[in-house]
């Protein structure tokens, strides 16, 4: 059963035992920032410690935007450790210290939620199992794509070359082995289309990385990879301004296809980019490791609400119906 409410505590015992699979001695790190709710990194240490683990907490002054980089102690931290779970309140995932952390072999997840009701209700509390074997399947659909159509009810309407790149994040927050590396609340598929090959409109609903809840649509421009134009009120504004202020921050970086049924739609763009039946768009950073070669400060999703996509003109998802078996 997916969906039930649940506490900080019992989310975090299935976390730290069975998604992250922690052992006796394995050095575990939790990255958390000063947004954090204590409760979070206490619960995840307290499980590692009873599993005989050696877990550490490393708190760190929270960063101005999602992809920023962690400071040089974190980073050696993570590095260092076998294990990761980083719960800050803007991602980590999209970042030169979590490539190196697993270059060197960290396994673990890299972006999960800071407060301690995403950890209680909503999507932390899916099946993410279960959630994987529906991953897998649109994975292996995937990986033997040209290209991408994606279009809504708002107005989206781009289409990506991604030949050849890797599906990302169909681990579903399930990290078991070296160099395994995901985000929670597992519940997605994502890639990097191909630099320079994107064109159409994206337009971003509800809610998006760094600008919150999104008074309306917020309509961006594609052309050759890169996003040229934003309409669409304050909110358009303060995207124009990340974007003339940082380097490649225009780059379409990623196309996600969420699948936790448990997921709500909210203020916070790390739980409802999951939510089964929406897309979310990324701009900025493409690399490290990620699959993409544009290394960026920053990694903005948006929601793109109802949508229709396309593999290379066989429809998979149908205004957010999923249309291909996704096996037993």
């Amino acid at each position: 059963m997916t969906g039930d409410v649940t506490t900080v505590g019992e989310t975090a015992e299935r976390v730290v035992r069975d998604y992250l699979g922690v052992q006796p001695g394995e050095r575990f790190a939790i990255v958390v920032d000063d947004r954090t709710d204590p409760e979070i990194p206490r619960e995840l240490a307290r499980v590692a410690i009873e599993l005989r683990a050696e877990p550490v907490i490393v708190t760190i002054a929270h960063r101005s935007s999602s992809g920023a980089e962690p400071p040089a102690p974190a980073a050696a931290a993570m590095s260092a450790a076998d294990v990761v779970l980083c719960a800050a309140s803007t991602s980590l995932y999209h970042t030169t210290a979590k490539a190196s952390a697993q270059r060197a072999g960290a396994r673990g997840d890299f972006n999960a939620p800071y407060r301690g009701d995403a950890w209680r209700n909503g999507a932390m509390t899916a099946d993410f199992v279960a959630i994987r074997r529906r991953a897998e399947r649109l994975a292996e659909l995937w990986r033997g794509t040209s290209e991408v159509r994606v279009t809504s009810p708002a107005g989206t309407e781009l289409v990506s070359t991604v030949q050849g790149r890797e599906p990302k994040a169909w681990l579903t927050g399930i990290c078991r082995n070296p160099g395994e590396v995901s985000a929670l609340p597992g519940g997605e598929v994502s890639l990097p289309p191909i630099e320079g090959m994107s064109n159409g409109v994206v337009v971003w609903e509800r809610v998006a990385s760094d600008l919150g809840i999104l008074d309306g649509p917020l309509t961006i421009t594609v052309r050759e990879g890169r996003a040229v134009d934003f309409a669409g009120g304050p909110a358009a504004d303060r995207l124009r301004r990340i974007v003339e202020e940082t380097r490649d921050a225009d780059n379409i970086a990623e196309i996600g296809i969420g699948l936790n049924p448990a997921a709500r739609i909210g203020d916070e763009i790390t739980e409802a980019k999951k939510a089964f039946g929406t897309v979310h768009i990324a701009l900025g950073d493409s690399a490290n490791e990620y699959g993409g070669s544009v290394e960026c400060e920053v990694h903005l999703d948006g929601l793109v609400m109802e949508p229709t996509v396309e593999f290379d003109g066989v429809a998979v998802v149908v205004a957010g119906r999923h249309m291909y078996d996704a096996g037993p």
